[in-house]
């Protein structure tokens, strides 16, 4: 599973705006197995034709988590509230358009125990203005390369 995670991710990234390389994607594997062993780690996937088609992961937060490289604090209605992190939505360009994003995503986020679920995007990704139209809303900034940080409330 862990190959085809790669390969997926490999795939999905290597497009505009990310452009990125085998770094990392070696990057991600490290990462993903830290997320894995988390409590609260759930991952959702699809498969086509037998294939890893695409993923979507994210953890638990703890009441007072916030990223790191968020350029403001969380907004005062997180206060008091878990968190679910989406860390990963991936989805292989030839499967797109046909509601498999929003699937793995509903599938990753129902019954979710947290008030509010947040994920950090790109400004110029495609999946940028499909998290809009999915209710997501932006909450803050993320770092200093146009990365909007996203909350959808859960309840």
């Amino acid at each position: 599973m862990r190959s085809e995670l790669d390969d997926v991710y490999r795939r999905v990234y290597r497009e505009p705006p990310y452009l990125e390389g085998e770094d990392d994607v070696a990057r991600f594997g490290v990462l993903f197995a830290e997320h894995a062993a988390l409590p609260g780690f759930a991952m959702t996937t699809v498969r086509e034709a037998g294939a890893l088609g695409g993923f979507a992961y994210g953890v638990r937060q703890e009441i007072g988590w916030w990223p790191d490289r968020a350029t403001a604090p969380a907004p005062s209605w997180f206060d008091g509230e878990e968190l679910f992190y989406v860390y990963e939505l991936a989805l292989l360009p030839e499967l797109r358009g046909r509601g498999l994003g929003r699937a793995l995503l509903d599938d990753l986020l129902k019954e979710r125990p947290e008030r509010f679920a947040v994920l950090a995007s790109r400004v110029e990704a495609p999946a940028r203005k499909l998290y809009q139209r999915w209710g997501w809303r932006k909450v803050g900034e993320f770092g200093s390369g146009g990365i909007d940080l996203l909350a959808l409330d859960l309840s």
